[in-house]
């Protein structure tokens, strides 16, 4: 048999013939349907493929290609790249050590603070004094061409909530900054410090 135009070989056709008073001829009418076989009279039709080895061989070709295809899409080189500073962006020697802010800003609210009560004729001059004091403390551990900005706010605890939000233009690389939040029974205050490099 010759292939088609497409590759595939033609169904398989088998004739049979009608012999002398045979028994299982029976007219095309009453021949049944059955499951891939279509039955014309004494023509039987057989629609399964037939393959033939080059066919066998393109596909086996294609799906090692589509294999190689997946694979070389699946595994993708990641490349660990360290976050350079821009040409613009500040390069200090020593950038500030946060933790040691933070541990100053820990132990120093609750001493200052302590028990007290909200007294609303106290707080700015208390605010103001709180926010020296941070300033001289956190000073002895900044490192130099650091600015300082000390920012304190205070108020009386009681049934509504705050929010302090805070937003600055600066660069990333270089400034930082630190909050601490402390409380008692009558009055809550937030100490924002942020350290800013001066070129």
């Amino acid at each position: 048999m010759t292939s088609k135009p497409g590759g595939k070989r033609p169904s398989v056709v088998s004739i049979r013939l009608p012999g002398n008073g045979d028994a299982t001829d029976k007219p095309a009418a009453k021949m049944p349907l059955m499951r891939n076989k279509l039955s014309l009279g004494n023509v039987t039709v057989s629609n399964q493929p037939s393959w033939n080895f080059s066919t066998v061989v393109a596909a086996t070709r294609f799906s090692k290609n589509l294999k190689d295809r997946r694979a070389q899409k699946a595994v993708k080189k990641i490349e660990i790249i360290e976050p350079q500073p821009p040409s613009f962006a500040s390069r200090p020697h020593e950038k500030v050590q946060m933790s040691s802010i933070k541990r100053i800003l820990e132990n120093y609210l609750p001493e200052r603070i302590g028990n007290m009560n909200y007294d609303h004729t106290k707080v700015p001059t208390l605010v103001k004094a709180i926010s020296e004091e941070v300033r001289i403390q956190v000073k002895k551990v900044l490192p130099a061409r650091y600015k300082l900005l000390c920012v304190v706010t205070m108020g009386e605890r009681g049934q509504e909530d705050v929010t302090v939000v805070s937003r600055c233009l600066w660069d990333p690389h270089a400034d930082n900054f630190v909050a601490q939040v402390y409380e008692n029974a009558s009055i809550f205050c937030v100490v924002s410090v942020y350290t800013v490099f001066c070129e």
